[in-house]
C-alpha cells in the first residue's frame, strides 16, 4: 500500500514537471507558442454561454476565497482536524501565491505569435478555484470523499475551459495552473501526515481497507466528462472548422483529464493519511493497560 507520504511527493514531482514543461516546451519556443495560441482559437460559445462563463468566472474574489477557506477551516475543526485545516490553508496559500509570482517573474520571449501580451502562465482564476476544490478534499470526511472528487474535478474542469473559452488564458496556462495545485496538494498531505498526531483521536468506524484510487479517478472522470458534456448542450462548437474540431477536443479532454487526476491523486492520498490514522488508533485500542 503506498503511503501519503509517497503519494505527496509523487504529486510534487508530476505537477513540477509539468509546469516546467508548459514553460520550457511552450512558452519558450516558437512551435509551442504557435500551437498554444493556435488552440486558443479552436472553440466558441453562444453569447448567451459566454455570459454564463464570465459569471462563473466572475466569482473569483478574495471574498470568495475567504468565505470558502473559513467554512473549510470551521468543518476541520468541527471534525477535531487541525492538522487538515492547516494543510488546506497552505494549499491555498501556497498555490495562490507561486502562481502570482510565476505570472510575475517568467519571461515570454516575443516570437511573433499572437498579440505579444507577455507572460499569462499560470492562469490565476484556474488555481484559485482548484486549489480551494482540493482544499474542500482535505477537510471533508473519507465517505464524502468520491463524491466531492466529482464535483471538485466538474469545477476545476469547468474553471479550465472558461478561461479557454472566453480567450482569457491559453491552454498552457491552464496546465501550469493544474501543475501548481498539484505540488502544493501534494505539499499539504506531507504537512497533514506530519501534524496529524496532534488531532483528536479517530472516530468513527475503523477503515483500514486499500485507498480508492480506481473509485476516486472514476469519480473525477466523469464529473469532468460531464462538464464537457454540459458545454456541448450549451452550444460549444468549433471556432472555423474540422480541425479546430479535433484540436479543441484535445485541448479540453487534456485539461479535464489532468484537473481529474490531480483531485483522483489528492484523494488517494486522504485515504492512505486516513489508513495510516486508523491503524493507529486501533493499536492504541488493543494495547493493554496497566
Amino acid at each position: 500500500m503506498w503511503r501519503a507520504r509517497t503519494i505527496g511527493w509523487v504529486m510534487v514531482a508530476l505537477g513540477g514537471l509539468s509546469v516546467v514543461a508548459c514553460v520550457v516546451l511552450v512558452v519558450w519556443t516558437h512551435l509551442g507558442q504557435r500551437a498554444d495560441e493556435r488552440s486558443l482559437w479552436s472553440v466558441a460559445v453562444p453569447s448567451a454561454t459566454s455570459r454564463m462563463l464570465r459569471a462563473w468566472l466572475g466569482l473569483v474574489s478574495v471574498e470568495f476565497i475567504v468565505i470558502v477557506l473559513v467554512v473549510a477551516v470551521l468543518l476541520a475543526f468541527v471534525r477535531r482536524r487541525v492538522s487538515r485545516a492547516l494543510a488546506a490553508l497552505a494549499l491555498v496559500a501556497g498555490a495562490n501565491v507561486t502562481t502570482q509570482i510565476l505570472k510575475a517573474g517568467l519571461p515570454r520571449p516575443d516570437m511573433g505569435v499572437g498579440a505579444g501580451l507577455g507572460n499569462t502562465l499560470p492562469s490565476g482564476h484556474v488555481t484559485v478555484v482548484t486549489s480551494l476544490v482540493l482544499a474542500a478534499l482535505f477537510v471533508v470526511p473519507a465517505s464524502w470523499r468520491s463524491v466531492v472528487a466529482f464535483l471538485a474535478a466538474g469545477a476545476g474542469t469547468l474553471t479550465g475551459a472558461a478561461a479557454l473559452i472566453l480567450r482569457w488564458h491559453r491552454p498552457s496556462d491552464v496546465i501550469a495552473a493544474y501543475g501548481v495545485c498539484a505540488i502544493f496538494a501534494g505539499l499539504a498531505l506531507l504537512l497533514a501526515e506530519r501534524s496529524s498526531r496532534g488531532d483528536g483521536a479517530h472516530t468513527g468506524p475503523l477503515r483500514l481497507g486499500r485507498p480508492r484510487l480506481v473509485g476516486h479517478a472514476l469519480a473525477a472522470l466523469t464529473g469532468a466528462a460531464l462538464t464537457g458534456v454540459v458545454l456541448i448542450a450549451l452550444g460549444l462548437v468549433p471556432h472555423a472548422d474540422e480541425p479546430s474540431a479535433l484540436l479543441g477536443g484535445i485541448v479540453l479532454s487534456a485539461m479535464g483529464v489532468t484537473c481529474a487526476g490531480v483531485v483522483a491523486f489528492s484523494a488517494w492520498g486522504l485515504d492512505a493519511l486516513t489508513g495510516r490514522a486508523s491503524r493507529r488508533s486501533l493499536v492504541a485500542s488493543t494495547r493493554p493497560r496497566g
